[in-house]
């Protein structure tokens, strides 16, 4: 066994490790029976999400006015047809099996630090250990965000909703757009507007695009997005091509969207902004393509554990309100901030993390790479009344990390406990961040916000956890995860939000 020979070769007795390596990583990665040693192959998945959402994937070609809907859920919302329990139950599973794999490659590394087989061997502690997952408050209409695209439905009309792609593009050329009017997880406003913006393309001359990566000639509608609060308060924002429009035609298409949400039928849904933006290429910034406000407020407010947080369009918004507030107190309770904390929020968003932590912690050093969020932390801490300790960076960690724990060294001294929350969905580790992270002592734990393990999350794990480099020069002892913290965000669908606490060993 591989693992065997690589315990051997660091003169360790491999029977004896072996056993407590196995015993504990089975006890606390999964909740299986099994006393099986750590095997040489991974384990088949009990619920294979890949291979289940390829079965239940539609194509263009099989859609028809009559299935649209039930071949729509099966793409957007795969496991609807479960019971709740049953949708937890695969979850849970799901989160076991990667964290088991995440826990066998770290011990299988060739460069594996001596410090974390001893952890595990003689048990200092849990090891990718996967907590009960908790359940989701609201599992219907839980949605507070909504990205949507412009297109041609099954019966050829314009309309607005979700792109079914066809199995062979020679064949049937035809890229389906899908309104999502029927799904569950919508909330009851936002499908009142997504009915009124397909009216609304119906009878406006100009055309759709037919896929918004791309674009041909005399296509302008792309796409629409919706934001909505706890108080149904919504934010709409429209992205158009211009092709070779003139002002004054541009100027057309604006009046024309207000005064159908303003005179005209879609009145009763009551949008509190409409912004308009646009874009030719797809992707882009709001720097390169400005939002532009042509009706109602700048901003809409959303309250995360009893604090309130202006939205802006480019703002980062949780899809359901109700669970983020549980990751978010959940985050700050395994983080064990005090008065001698500093916090390092790497990817801070809006702030909510930092200004939650504000009265608790000695220091917080948000960082994120949009001015918008920077602009809207900043906003929030004066909003709630935040004491002057958060300072906000805008850039990439990778830029202002050196910096900054140059910085806490001078005012606070080496010996300052350091929490780091990095949220990786907005940004992503570099090798220059890890080496930073491993290489001051003072940085404990590490608090993960994940809500995929890619392989590029997975190699965070490892350079976190690996012992010698042969190309990364780094110092400072090993972060392993220890625990695993699941919440359920996206209720009927694959996908799990989870804490992952990393401390150093």
């Amino acid at each position: 066994m591989l693992f065997s020979k690589i315990l051997t070769s660091r003169s360790v007795t491999s029977c004896h490790v072996i056993s407590n390596i196995s015993r504990t990583l089975q006890h606390q990665t999964s909740t299986r029976k099994s006393t099986e040693t750590y095997p040489t192959q991974n384990r088949k998945p009990k619920f294979d999400s890949i291979h289940f959402e390829e079965s239940v994937k539609p194509y263009a070609e099989d859609v028809i006015l009559e299935n649209q809907y039930e071949k729509l859920s099966n793409m957007i919302l795969p496991l609807a047809s479960f019971s709740y329990d049953e949708q937890l139950k695969i979850k849970q599973d799901m989160i076991e099996q990667s964290f088991d794999q995440i826990g066998r490659a770290i011990l299988w590394d060739k460069r594996i630090d001596s410090q974390v087989l001893k952890y595990v061997e003689f048990q200092q502690g849990p090891f990718c250990h996967v907590e009960p997952i908790i359940p989701s408050p609201l599992i219907e209409h839980y949605r507070s965000k909504d990205d949507l695209s412009c297109g041609f439905g099954v019966d050829g009309q314009k309309t607005v909703g979700f792109y079914i792609s066809p199995l062979n593009n020679k064949a049937f050329p035809n890229t389906l757009c899908i309104p999502p009017t029927h799904l569950k997880s919508m909330k009851p406003k936002h499908i009142l507007v997504t009915k009124h913006f397909d009216q609304f393309l119906k009878q406006h001359p100009l055309s759709v695009s037919e896929n918004t990566n791309v674009i041909k000639k005399d296509q302008y509608w792309r796409t629409m997005t919706l934001k909505s609060n706890v108080h149904d308060h919504l934010m709409m924002i429209v992205v158009v091509h211009p092709q070779s429009l003139s002002k004054n035609e541009i100027d057309q298409m604006k009046k024309d969207l207000v005064n159908y949400f303003t005179d005209g039928s879609g009145r009763e849904c009551e949008v509190n902004s409409i912004y308009f933006q646009l874009c030719t290429q797809n992707r882009f910034t709001s720097e390169e393509n400005p939002f532009e406000l042509i009706h109602g407020d700048e901003f809409i407010y959303e309250v995360y554990n009893d604090k309130k947080f202006r939205i802006s369009p480019e703002s980062f918004l949780q899809v359901n309100q109700k669970g983020a507030e549980v990751i978010y107190r959940s985050t700050l309770d395994h983080a064990q901030i005090d008065e001698n904390t500093i916090l390092l929020d790497i990817g801070s968003g809006i702030g909510v993390n930092s200004i939650l932590a504000s009265s608790i912690a000695k220091k917080v050093y948000a960082i994120d790479p949009l001015t918008m969020c920077i602009e809207d932390g900043k906003f929030n801490a004066k909003l709630n009344g935040c004491q002057d300790n958060i300072e906000w960076i805008c850039g990439f960690a990778e830029v202002h990390l050196h910096r900054i724990l140059k910085k806490i060294g001078d005012l606070h001294g080496n010996n300052t406990r350091i929490v780091a929350i990095i949220n990786p969905s907005r940004y992503s580790l570099t090798n220059n961040i890890i080496s930073a992270l491993r290489g001051l002592s003072s940085i404990q734990q590490i608090l993960y916000v994940l809500c995929k393990t890619d392989k590029q999350i997975m190699h965070n794990f490892y350079e976190l956890a690996a012992g010698e480099r042969s190309k990364l020069k780094q110092t400072g002892g090993p972060l392993i995860p220890t625990n695993i913290y699941p919440v359920d965000l996206l209720p009927h669908t694959t996908h799990t939000e989870f804490i992952v606490k990393c401390i150093r060993v």
